[in-house]
C-alpha cells in the first residue's frame, strides 16, 4: 500500500509540473512595465470607421498587438450529438498528437502584419512578446491585463491544423487540413463601466489549405495519429507555410477592403 500511495504522489508530482511548465503566466509580470505601459483611456469617436480608429490609435501612441496561436495537431473531434438524426459520415478520433508547428507559422504572422500595416498606411501593427504583457487575477482565475498597456487592441492570429479522419459509406478518408483566422478584440474606456471588450474584427478567415486524402475501403487499423500521419504523408514544414501563404495573399485584399 505505501508503494502504491508512493507512486500515486510521485504521478501528482509530474502532472503538477506539466501544468506549471505549461503556464502562459508564469515569468510575467503584474503591472505593465514602461515600454508597454499607456495611462491614455481608448475613447473611441461615435461611428468610428476601421481606418479612422488607426489613426486615433496612433496619434495616441496606441499599438495593435498581432499574436500567433497554433496548438498540437490532432484528429477532428467528434461532433456534438444534437438530435436523434444520425450522420452518414463518422468522425474517427485517434490517440495523441503531433507537435505544435508554431514556430513554422511565423512567416506567416510576420506577412500579415506586414500587409496590414501598408495598406493602412501605419505602423502600429506588432508582434508582441507576451512575458512582457502583464495579467490580473479575476473571478475567472488569472487573465490577460492589456486595458493597462499601449495594446488596446488584439489580434489572435490562429493556425489550426486537424487530421480530418472519417468513415462514410463504408470508405474511410483522411486528410491533413489548416485554417487560418484572426479575431480582433479592443479593450475601451468607458466613464460608467469601466473597461469593456468589443470585437472589431469578429469573423476573419483568411483561407484553408487541405491536403492530399488518404482513401481505403478497409479499415486502415490506425491507432494512433502518428501511425495515419505517416501514411498521409502531407507537406509540412516551409512546404505547408508555402500552401498557407498562398491561401493568405489571396484572401488579404478581400479581408482588408472589408476594413476600409
Amino acid at each position: 500500500m505505501k508503494t502504491k500511495n508512493l507512486l500515486v504522489f510521485v504521478l501528482c508530482l509530474l502532472v503538477s509540473a506539466a501544468f506549471s511548465q505549461s503556464d502562459p503566466f508564469e515569468g510575467r509580470p503584474t503591472s505593465a512595465g514602461p515600454d508597454v505601459a499607456s495611462d491614455i483611456d481608448n475613447v473611441p469617436a461615435k461611428k468610428e470607421t476601421f481606418t479612422s480608429k488607426l489613426e486615433r490609435y496612433k496619434s495616441n501612441g496606441f499599438k495593435v498587438a498581432v499574436i500567433l496561436r497554433s496548438e498540437p495537431i490532432t484528429t477532428k473531434p467528434q461532433p456534438v450529438q444534437t438530435g436523434s438524426t444520425s450522420s452518414l459520415i463518422t468522425q474517427i478520433t485517434l490517440k495523441g498528437d503531433l507537435p505544435s508547428m508554431k514556430d513554422d507559422f511565423a512567416p506567416l504572422l510576420e506577412s500579415f502584419i506586414a500587409a496590414m500595416n501598408e495598406s493602412f498606411n501605419t505602423d502600429i501593427f506588432e508582434a508582441v512578446d507576451m512575458k512582457t504583457i502583464p495579467y490580473k487575477e479575476s473571478k475567472f482565475g488569472n487573465i490577460d491585463d492589456w486595458a493597462t498597456t499601449k495594446y488596446k487592441m488584439v489580434i489572435e492570429y490562429s493556425v489550426s491544423p486537424l487530421y480530418d479522419y472519417t468513415l462514410a459509406g463504408g470508405k474511410y478518408s483522411a486528410a491533413l487540413s489548416v485554417n487560418l483566422h484572426v479575431i480582433a478584440s479592443e479593450y475601451i474606456n468607458d466613464p460608467k463601466k469601466g473597461v469593456k471588450k468589443k470585437f472589431p474584427i469578429r469573423a476573419g478567415n483568411l483561407g484553408a489549405y487541405k491536403s492530399e486524402s488518404y482513401n481505403s475501403d478497409n479499415d486502415p487499423g490506425f491507432k494512433t495519429i502518428d501511425e495515419l500521419h505517416k501514411v498521409v504523408n502531407p507537406p509540412m514544414g516551409a512546404d505547408l507555410v508555402a500552401e498557407l501563404q498562398k491561401e493568405q495573399d489571396a484572401k488579404m485584399d478581400d479581408f482588408i477592403k472589408k476594413r476600409k
